[in-house]
């Protein structure tokens, strides 16, 4: 009952702008879960002069959530502004609690060159590509 649910795996990344890293970037991660709190959790990172960032896994004590039936939904979020543009990097719907579950277990490495046209890969959307 009261394991822990991951609702946002630990995120490793790097910003690009025509393939050179971006140092200064801020990178914002939302989370919202539907567990009917409505809230919203919000960390911000900034990219180091390789252009890298990470973010902890986020993870919520389980309660109840383990005992009754449902199907989460867990929207993710992570925007990138840099210069006075905002970027969608990675926008994705969760339905799972297992970690590295929005890659099919993979970890979740992205390449963010803010050059490119958000569009999906798979089951998400944004500049992210995973890599």
């Amino acid at each position: 009952m009261f394991a822990l649910l991951v609702l946002f795996s630990e995120v490793h990344g790097t910003v690009l702008k025509n393939g050179e890293p971006v140092q200064g970037a801020q990178i914002v991660q939302e989370v919202v879960w539907s567990d009917g709190n409505g809230g919203t959790q919000t960390e911000i990172r900034v990219s180091d002069k390789e252009g890298n960032f990470s973010f902890d896994a986020v993870k919520k004590m389980a309660g109840f959530a383990r005992i009754l039936p449902h199907e989460p939904v867990i929207l993710q979020k992570l925007t990138i502004r840099y210069e006075g543009i905002v970027y969608a990097a990675w926008q994705h719907t969760k339905n799972s609690y297992a970690a590295n579950s929005e890659l099919d277990g993979r970890p979740l490495r992205l390449n963010c060159e803010l050059t490119r046209s958000p569009d999906f890969e798979g089951t998400h959307y944004g500049i992210g590509t995973a890599g």
